[in-house]
């Protein structure tokens, strides 16, 4: 039995790069997520955590051509609606 599911609105708060919201029957392949991330002193998590006079430096000299990728790689995929 099929069943109606109206949306008035669907609120993204926090959109991320290699994210998305799909309704309804999908198939959603070929995903990749290839980056360079970094942080000199990393994130603190948790109720009381102090850093005092932290000094952090990352230097990478890697400014314009970082991290180059060549992904060609293909993804097959199937699927069916019924």
């Amino acid at each position: 039995m099929p069943v109606f599911v109206s949306f008035g609105v669907i609120n993204s708060n926090s959109p991320n790069q290699n994210a998305g919201i799909f309704i309804g029957q999908n198939s959603i392949t070929g995903w990749d997520a290839n980056q360079k991330f970094n942080i000199g002193h990393g994130a603190m998590f948790g109720w009381y955590n102090y850093s005092f006079g932290g000094y952090n430096v990352t230097f990478d000299n890697l400014e314009y051509i970082d991290a180059p990728i060549y992904d060609m790689d293909n993804k097959a995929s199937w699927s069916t609606n019924i």
